[in-house]
């Protein structure tokens, strides 16, 4: 496949679905070989699958972007099989909903909930960037580009963990 991305090796975390596949699709339609990642790693299969039947190349890998060891596997084997990584899309992330948060205001949030928010959205991109970057300065560089939201930039009364992950990561 040729395009603005041809021969490139794109990491995307939340590749599963939504933003992720949509982004791994596009990347591969431009030439990226592409590794999909998700804690979901049937839907992050799925969408390996498509890029393939597309005729492009994918690899689908399993991550908890929480998790550094995780994070360290999935990034080694994202250079394993293409050698290096020149761009990444820190997409993965929850809401409040997948935390038992929705709709809740602050004084209502669990401490567990809000811990986790974090964990995902603010740590997990950290520890992707801080893993990714290390691995592209050993090939010569890359980009990395981070999923924020409308939320990084203004307080929303019932968001208040997914707010702060976000406005960490929008700094």
């Amino acid at each position: 496949m040729a395009g603005m991305l041809a021969g490139k090796a794109a990491l995307i975390t939340g590749g599963a679905n939504g933003i992720g596949r949509a982004t791994a699709l596009l990347f591969a339609e431009e030439g990226a070989r592409v590794a999909a990642a998700d804690l979901n790693l049937e839907g992050a299969e799925e969408t390996a699958a498509m890029i393939r039947e597309a005729g492009g190349e994918a690899i689908a890998l399993s991550v908890e972007v929480s998790d550094a060891e995780q994070v360290e596997v999935m990034v080694d084997a994202t250079v394993e099989a293409f050698g290096r990584i020149d761009c990444a899309f820190n997409n993965a992330g929850i809401a409040p909903i997948n935390v038992g948060n929705n709709a809740k205001r602050t004084h209502s949030w669990s401490e567990e909930g809000f811990d986790r928010m974090i964990e995902v959205n603010l740590k997990g991109v950290w520890l992707c960037m801080k893993s990714e970057i290390g691995r592209m300065l050993e090939t010569g560089g890359g980009a990395i580009v981070n999923t924020s939201s409308i939320a990084g930039l203004a307080g929303l009364p019932t968001s208040s963990g997914y707010v702060a992950a976000k406005h960490g990561v929008s700094g």
